[in-house]
């Protein structure tokens, strides 16, 4: 008996001496660490998922795991002030992006603090400090041809396939809001048919006009339709750019 408890010690003591970095099974504050779990828009966790802090003062420093399993993480932290990030890699429609996830606190934090944060998959929103822009994508609007102002131009995005598998209940309907406006914000990532229709600001029949995708150079099909995917251009930044003009 006295042997066969003295083995049961010794395997547990291996185990977890053998656990990997990052792995969390209890999720509970626990001091000198940060702990939480990722998962994506449906709740579903995100194995292998990159989560890092960084100390936010005057030296640098950090320290980063990724995910295991079941999406949980933990990080050891020595003294200092912290905010903590994550991103993971999806690819879409041919494409690699690194998507940013959503802390549920983004404030900064301490080895006192032994904080639990958990991140989420999220399609659209602001990004919150000290973070910059949004989680959706971006659309470049660019005038051709014609002299129709961009705030009397309509845009329908009718959704083909979003990144993460959902859908949409409806089309998105965007008008920019001043003739200056340089970009449509915050589209949730996924592969679009887009239609353009002059809507005059003083009245007046409404009519489709002609789109370019400036990345791909495709032009209108005959019902002024065009395709549309988002590139990524770096972490957390996603963008596609269309052009309008009127028919010659």
């Amino acid at each position: 008996m006295k042997k066969q408890l003295i083995l049961f010690l010794l395997a547990a003591v291996l185990f977890v001496a053998c656990k990997p970095a990052g792995e969390a099974d209890d999720l509970s504050p626990q001091k000198g660490y940060v702990s939480g779990k990722v998962t994506d828009s449906k709740g579903q966790p995100i194995s292998n998922a990159f989560v890092f802090i960084s100390s936010t003062g005057p030296y640098s420093s950090g320290a980063s795991v990724h995910t295991d399993a079941q999406g949980k993480y933990r990080i050891k932290m020595d003294y200092g002030t912290y905010r903590i990030y994550a991103t993971f890699e999806k690819e879409f429609a041919g494409k690699l992006y690194e998507i940013q996830l959503k802390p549920d606190n983004s404030d900064s934090f301490s080895v006192e603090d032994s904080p639990v944060i958990d991140f989420k998959w999220v399609l659209t929103g602001k990004k919150p400090i000290p973070l910059q822009g949004y989680f959706g994508g971006y659309i470049g609007l660019y005038q051709g041809e014609t002299n129709i102002p961009k705030n009397e131009v309509e845009f329908t995005f009718t959704p083909l396939e979003l990144i993460d598998g959902s859908t949409l209940a409806q089309p998105l309907v965007l008008r920019p809001g001043e003739v200056s406006t340089q970009y449509l914000e915050d589209l949730p990532l996924g592969r679009y048919t887009v239609k353009a229709t002059h809507k005059p600001l003083g009245g007046g029949t409404p009519r489709t006009l002609f789109l370019k995708n400036r990345d791909t150079n495709q032009t209108s099909a005959s019902n002024g339709t065009i395709s549309l995917d988002f590139k990524p251009e770096s972490a957390g930044w996603y963008r596609a750019n269309i052009e309008y003009y009127e028919a010659e």
